[in-house]
């Protein structure tokens, strides 16, 4: 092997070099400082992680459209599937009754929910439920926002010299008012 003076630490200088660590203050920091020039010929032809992140981003962009669909497709059903798991964890929060029996971690006792603590997770429920609920329809673009925004894209420019117009309009009458 053509390394094998570093051979026992290359665990430690590929992890160094993933820093961005140089090779000399690699072989400082390791107790062998002439062997930089070592360490610099194992990161030019072995650990090369610019040559890697190259080839990553040249198969990034050669990737066609549909395939960047396709991924992006996947990102946000997983995205959805993971809000589904949070509003379920969320209604089961919210159907805790008072006296419901519940066992802690290491205790064989069974005990009884009380109104303070049903009270807790109830509060924690609605979050979770709600909080999921508003990004699920963020990512579906159905929420106010978005909706607003499809309206004024629907406009037309006259439409909204229009609506401008008017909104002027207004503010130049509200504004004499309050003279």
């Amino acid at each position: 092997m053509a390394f094998e003076s570093i051979q026992g630490d290359l665990d430690k200088i590929e992890e160094l070099l993933s820093k961005g660590l140089s090779p000399q203050s690699i072989a400082k920091k390791l107790g062998y400082p002439k062997k930089y020039k070592t360490i610099q010929r194992y990161k030019r032809d072995v650990f090369d992680v610019q040559a890697a992140a190259s080839e990553a981003w040249e198969e990034e962009k050669a990737k066609t459209t549909e395939e960047r669909l396709e991924e992006g497709k996947v990102r946000i059903i997983d995205s959805l599937e993971l809000l589904n798991l949070a509003k379920l964890r969320g209604w089961q929060l919210l159907d805790l009754n008072i006296g419901d029996p519940y066992k802690t971690a290491g205790d064989e006792q069974e005990k009884a929910l009380s109104l303070g603590s049903c009270a807790i997770y109830w509060d924690l429920g609605t979050k979770i439920a709600t909080q999921a609920i508003r990004q699920e329809q963020e990512i579906a673009g159905d929420d106010p926002e978005s909706r607003k925004a499809d309206a004024l894209e629907g406009l037309g420019e006259s439409e909204l010299r229009e609506l401008h117009k008017l909104l002027v309009a207004r503010r130049d009458e509200l504004g004499s008012e309050a003279d």
